[in-house]
């Protein structure tokens, strides 16, 4: 009855060992990591988080902003710190990924961002963005990116 119980322990065990193994990012396939980049990326927006931002651009980064502004990794998280809105919620709709081999992705997709400004004035946006990945060393980088706003209050520069 001993070796019974367990085996029925050690089945146990492996079976959410394996488990655990399928639903961790780290093993996750190279779509769903890029996906689940690009929303670490957006929440992180909503902080004002530029140290997450940072870490996942490639420090050769390139791109367009909704300002229309070419922007390498320092403009970019320049713009980041200086960001004085005060969102309320950010969240990211459409996100479609293709892959270009096993170290390469573009995600595209919208970014829809509700909040106040510095003026005090309530706005929602919505923004269509594209953002290239590249994996490199064995992690995954941005290294290209343009956003487009489609609707909703302008930003404000």
């Amino acid at each position: 009855m001993k070796s019974l119980t367990s085996l029925f322990i050690i089945a146990i065990i492996a079976t959410t060992a394996v488990a655990q193994e399928k639903t961790s990012p780290a093993n996750a396939g190279p779509e769903a990591t890029i996906r689940a980049m690009e929303e670490r990326w957006e929440a992180s927006i909503q902080k004002h988080d530029a140290k997450t931002i940072g870490d996942m651009i490639a420090p050769d980064f390139a791109g367009v902003g909704q300002s229309n502004k070419f922007m390498d990794k320092s403009g970019l998280l320049e713009q980041t710190k200086k960001d004085t809105d005060t969102y309320t919620s950010t969240s990211l709709k459409n996100t479609k990924v293709r892959l270009y081999g096993p170290n390469a992705g573009v995600a595209i997709g919208d970014a829809v961002e509700s909040g106040t400004g510095k003026d005090g004035k309530a706005f929602h946006r919505t923004f269509r963005y594209t953002d290239t990945w590249v994996k490199r060393n064995g992690q995954w980088q941005c290294v290209a990116e343009q956003v487009v706003q489609t609707a909703g209050t302008p930003v404000k520069q």
